[in-house]
């Protein structure tokens, strides 16, 4: 294929890029190659580590501590890159190489997306909050905060049925609470 990754230990990852991208812009190695670099983060602005890193579908390692990984090709073609770790959505996307530019990529976890879900309901786009609850609910369907949330955004949206499920499922799971009470009892007026 032309195109392998390369994964460095912290140590000489940060000599490289430290390095300033632009003054070596299309710097190659002796062999033909040349570098790229990725840095993966998530919402928070923070290194996203250990996530698999797959460049046209085949699998060539992982993020550093610090979300970074390091691209080697001869070829400066288009490729489609895919990341993927445990808690975290899915993310895929194409690029063209270019020696020693840097593609920055973000992925989201289930608790970020419910934050977003929050401020959703709170600026009364329920629709898009219950989007995001279904997206959390996909990486972890154990939680609790998307499930009521997604229950609410219901409400608001007036599709009761599928809210009063929502609750009766959390009524199961966690007991007997006042405020999924208060709600399905206002479902039935």
């Amino acid at each position: 294929m032309g195109f392998r990754f390369v994964f460095a230990g912290i140590s000489i990852l940060s000599l490289l890029l430290q390095v300033s991208c632009s003054s070596i812009k299309g710097a190659e190695r002796n062999t033909g190659e040349a570098l790229m670099y990725g840095m993966v983060y998530n919402m928070e602005n923070l290194p996203v580590s250990n996530a698999e890193v797959f460049i046209d579908g085949k699998s060539t390692t992982q993020t550093d501590a610090q979300g970074r990984f390091i691209l080697i090709s001869e070829r400066r073609n288009d490729f489609t890159i895919l990341l993927v770790k445990s808690g975290y959505e899915n993310v895929t996307g194409n690029f063209h190489f270019e020696p020693m530019e840097v593609i920055h990529l973000i992925m989201v976890n289930a608790g970020q997306l419910v934050t977003q879900a929050e401020f959703s309901m709170d600026e009364g786009r329920y629709p898009e909050a219950v989007a995001l609850c279904e997206r959390a609910l996909a990486l972890n369907h154990e939680r609790i905060d998307a499930s009521y949330l997604k229950a609410l955004g219901l409400v608001r949206m007036r599709e009761y049925e599928r809210a009063r499920i929502i609750l009766k499922e959390l009524k199961t799971r966690i007991g007997e609470k006042e405020y999924i009470q208060q709600i399905l009892e206002g479902l039935r007026q």
